[in-house]
C-alpha cells in the first residue's frame, strides 16, 4: 500500500484534489474533520486536553467546547503547543487504525494542511503532494468559500508556510476544475509509474554512471554513435556519444582487505547496516561516512577506498533506493535478459 499526503494552504484547492481522488475510489483521511470527530467522541482525549491546558474545555455533554478551546489557545503559543502535543499523537493513532482498515487499497491519502510542519507524521507517509495557487486567487477563493473578511484570511495565510522543496509533487491550481483534475491525474499516473518501477528488480548491468554527469542513468538502447540513456530520477532521455565515459554499476567494485567487493554487495551491506534508518547524504561528515562503511563493510581498504569514494557510493545508494529497488536481479536472470535482447 502506498500512502500519500495531500497538503496545501487556505484556498489552494487541496480539498478538491482529495474529493476528486475519492471519486476514483481512493480512500482519503481528512485530518481536520477526523480531529473534530475525536473532540466529540473520545472522552479520554477531552480529559487529557483539559489537563494539558489546565482548564475545563468541555461542554455539559462531555464534548470539546470549540469556542472555549479557541479562546484558551488564541495568541498563546505555549497552550497551542500543549494542545498539539496531546491531539496530534491521537490523530496519528486514529490515522494508523484507519489505514489498517483500508489495507486492501493500493493507495490511501491523508489530507492535512499542517503535515510539512509536523515531523511526527512524516515516517507514515510515502509521498507528499503539495497543491498551490497564486496568492490572490487563494484569497478570493477562501473569502468566497468561508464568507470571511479578506484581512483575516490573509492573516491566516501568513501563519502558514509551505516549502515546495519538501514536496515530491506539485499541483498548480490556477485554472478551472477540469484542468485541476487533469493535473491531478498526471501526478497520480506518475506516482503509480514510479512505484511500479521501484518494485521491479534492479539490474545494475543497465544502470550507468557517466563521467561529468550528475546522477545515474538507465540504458535504453544502442544508437548510431553511442547509446540512448534515461536519467534514473527525472526519466529524461539523452544521447551519449562514443566519447562519453560510461560505466555500469555492475562493473564497479570497492577495495577491501579480502579483495574487491561488487557494488551490489556493498549496497546490500549498507542496507543491513542501516536497518530502518535512512542513509546519510554525501554531505555528511567524513567521520559519519567512515563509521557507516566500517559497520557495513568492516574490511574496506582505508588506503584505497577514500571518503570521496564513499560519497559517490552513498549518492548512488540513495538514488537506487529512491528511484529503483535494492531487490537485484540474479546472475541467472541477467543471462535470461541478455538472451531476450539478443
Amino acid at each position: 500500500m502506498l500512502t500519500l499526503v495531500v497538503t496545501g494552504g487556505i484556498g489552494s484547492g487541496k480539498s478538491e484534489v482529495c474529493h476528486y481522488l475519492e471519486t476514483k475510489g481512493i480512500p482519503v483521511y481528512d485530518s481536520d474533520s477526523r480531529a473534530k470527530s475525536l473532540y466529540d467522541s473520545d472522552r479520554e482525549l477531552v480529559e487529557r486536553i483539559s489537563a494539558a491546558l489546565g482548564c475545563r474545555i468541555s461542554d455539559d455533554s462531555g464534548k470539546v467546547d470549540r469556542k472555549a478551546l479557541a479562546s484558551v489557545i488564541f495568541s498563546d503559543s505555549r497552550r497551542l503547543e500543549a494542545l498539539e502535543s496531546v491531539v496530534h499523537p491521537r490523530v496519528l493513532e486514529d490515522f494508523i487504525a484507519w489505514r489498517d482498515a483500508h489495507s486492501g487499497a493500493d493507495i490511501v491519502v491523508m489530507e492535512s494542511a499542517i503535515f510539512l510542519q509536523k515531523p511526527l507524521f512524516h515516517p507514515y507517509v510515502d509521498k507528499v503532494v503539495l497543491v498551490d495557487a497564486p496568492i490572490e486567487m487563494r484569497v478570493m477563493r477562501a473569502c468566497r468559500r468561508d464568507n470571511a473578511d479578506e484581512q483575516k484570511i490573509r492573516a491566516r495565510m501568513a501563519a502558514q508556510t509551505f516549502d515546495t522543496a519538501a514536496a515530491d509533487y506539485l499541483i498548480i491550481n490556477d485554472s478551472g476544475l477540469d484542468v485541476l483534475h487533469e493535473r491531478t491525474d498526471m501526478v497520480l499516473k506518475e506516482i503509480v509509474k514510479q512505484e511500479k518501477q521501484k518494485n521491479m528488480k534492479t539490474n545494475l548491468a543497465r544502470i550507468l554512471s557517466v563521467s561529468g554527469q550528475h546522477g545515474l542513468f538507465t540504458f535504453i538502447a544502442q544508437a548510431r554513435n553511442g547509446i540512448i540513456a534515461e536519467a534514473l530520477s527525472t526519466k529524461k532521455r539523452t544521447a551519449l556519444d562514443a566519447h562519453s565515459r560510461v560505466n555500469t554499476l555492475a562493473d564497479i567494485s570497492i577495495y577491501t582487505s579480502e579483495g574487491e567487493m561488487k557494488l551490489q554487495d556493498v549496497f546490500l551491506a549498507l542496507k543491513e547496516a542501516l536497518g530502518d534508518a535512512q542513509a546519510p547524504t554525501s554531505k555528511a561528515s567524513a567521520d559519519e561516512l567512515k563509521a557507516l562503511f566500517a559497520k557495513a563493510v568492516p574490511t574496506y581498504d582505508e588506503d584505497r577506498f577514500y571518503v570521496s569514494h564513499m560519497k559517490k557510493v552513498i549518492d548512488w545508494y540513495n538514488e537506487i533506493v529512491s528511484f529503483a529497488s535494492l531487490d537485484f536481479v540474479t546472475e541467472g536472470e541477467e543471462e535470461e535478459v541478455a538472451e531476450e535482447e539478443a
